[in-house]
């Protein structure tokens, strides 16, 4: 983990306006400031934390590829060169310690910003006399939930990783820190959240788009993955239901059972679910990393999906799996967000979830309505209310213009089903991987070959068995640590199935 001085942050990346809901994309750098100019107003805090937003926007790829490069879902495109080996070596089981994607600084400068914010924030009271308390504790509840997402992406990713609390802003702190445990971080990451789920901002009056920050729904809808994830079901059904109870979000393209014969008639469902992507900042969406054309700001996963940028055309490092067309229903409305006019799903190879023109300027979602039904339905399922968690995924299906499906089978089968529904859903919005994992990891790795089969799927047939030995050791599900962190850090450890 890199030591970040928080002077050099703040004079390269922190000075940003709030005069308007696009301002925080802005980054201005200013050569003459210093750390001592800072924590004198709430202003400060809030460039601080924007500036933690901002570099989310860097870190989109990074989503994308820990989230879907090992997944059943993408298979790599025309483009091998450069970044497109690093891929094509994970994809083929290749995983070195000196692959790029395995490097995570860009999550703990994300970290590092929240820890400023943190330690900083509350002295501002003592100069800014009009920061009320209130106030106060929703821009820490904001840093706790940057700090805490960029922690679950890490251990999700690696298992376990070193988990700082304070900014290395002086040669005091120790940047040379060892692994802490899951168990650890998701101690202190359910910890924080639930203190924040008290004080976060319910929306942005004076900022549009509200979605860009972390909201109490967007710290809702961690939580309930996390606790998910830590196979906490009662409490990852709390904080569902209240994301779903406050009212404030709805499925797109949803038919209103109470509409007459000539509204429904009169309704494009297949425009409204395509708002989710092109357009964003819908009212299905509740998480989102924002990008502006009018202010050139492009995000970089568009060269991950081939396209051009006017001048230059970039071939795809990733391309729809060959499997994923045999996945969907004919019927189903989500293919209309896979394809390109009359494009047949069995013929398209180019991922273009988020074409939006060019590409370069769609928001990357993080978490919207689905994902709070279909997280619920699957800790419903896990408590034993099979009929709530049926009602859940079939209001999901519905949406998508499908018909009701019955968890009359067994426990792994009704698990099946949800998981298929959330393929489908979610397909490479960065969640497959984390999905089979945390399927195959329930009950001690009770169903570790979800995921077996999954990563076995690329390799030449007659090596299968010796893989599918390998790969029955858990630790090999996550990636090693980058041999430069290795090297920089003497208490770390490697992961012991890469040693």
């Amino acid at each position: 983990m890199r030591t970040i001085r928080l002077q050099i942050y703040f004079v390269v990346a922190l000075v940003m306006s709030l005069s308007s809901c696009s301002d925080w994309l802005e980054l201005e750098p200013q050569d003459d400031i210093t750390v001592d100019d800072y924590w004198k107003s709430k202003e400060d805090i809030r460039m601080a934390l924007n500036a933690g937003y901002q570099k989310m926007q860097a870190e989109v790829n990074t989503m994308f590829l820990w989230g879907e490069i090992r997944s059943d879902f993408v298979k790599y495109g025309n483009n091998i060169e450069n970044h497109g080996k690093a891929y094509k070596r994970i994809m083929n089981l290749e995983i070195l310690d000196n692959n790029e994607v395995l490097k995570w600084g860009g999550m703990y400068q994300i970290i590092n910003y929240a820890n400023t914010v943190l330690k900083y924030a509350p002295s501002v009271r003592a100069s800014d006399l009009s920061l009320t308390a209130k106030e106060l504790n929703s821009y820490l509840a904001e840093a706790y939930f940057q700090r805490s997402l960029a922690y679950f992406y890490l251990l999700r990713t690696f298992g376990e990783v070193p988990m700082q609390l304070e900014p290395t802003d002086t040669d005091k702190v120790n940047v040379y820190l060892p692994k802490s445990s899951e168990a650890e971080i998701l101690a202190q990451l359910e910890k924080d959240l639930e203190w924040a789920e008290r004080y976060a901002p319910r929306g942005f009056s004076e900022v549009e788009p509200g979605k860009a920050y972390g909201t109490k729904a967007a710290v809702r809808a961690l939580l309930a993955d996390i606790f998910l994830w830590d196979e906490k079901y009662d409490k990852s059904i709390l904080y569902c239901d209240k994301v779903i109870n406050a009212s404030t979000y709805s499925l797109m393209a949803e038919v209103d059972p109470n509409w007459t014969e000539e509204q429904k008639k009169n309704f494009n469902a297949e425009s409204e679910y395509l708002r989710i992507f092109k357009e964003g900042n819908v009212a299905e969406n509740i998480l989102e990393v924002q990008f502006s054309k009018p202010l050139n700001q492009f995000n970089s996963y568009w060269k991950l999906f081939g396209g051009s940028d006017g001048s230059n055309n970039h071939e795809p490092a990733f391309e729809i799996s060959d499997q994923v067309a045999e996945l969907y229903g004919e019927d189903d409305l989500r293919i209309s967000a896979l394809v390109l006019g009359d494009d047949d799903l069995t013929t398209q190879e180019s991922i273009l979830k988020f074409e939006k023109g060019d590409l370069r300027d769609a928001n990357w979602i993080i978490y919207r309505y689905a994902d709070i039904l279909l997280m619920k339905a699957e800790s419903l399922l896990e408590t034993g209310d099979t009929f709530g968690a049926q009602k859940l995924l079939n209001q999901v299906r519905n949406r998508a213009g499908l018909g009701p499906k019955i968890l009359n089978g067994s426990l792994e089968d009704s698990e099946d089903a949800i998981l298929q529904e959330r393929a489908l859903e979610f397909a490479f919005e960065g969640k497959r991987w984390f999905d089979l994992l945390r399927c195959a990891k329930r009950g001690n790795y009770k169903r570790s070959t979800k995921i077996i089969d999954v990563m076995i799927s690329r390799v030449d047939p007659a090596e299968a068995p010796k893989w599918k030995s390998l790969l029955s050791d858990p630790d090999s599900y996550y990636l090693p640590i980058h041999i430069d962190e290795l090297r920089s850090n003497p208490q770390l450890k490697q992961n012991p199935y890469y040693e």
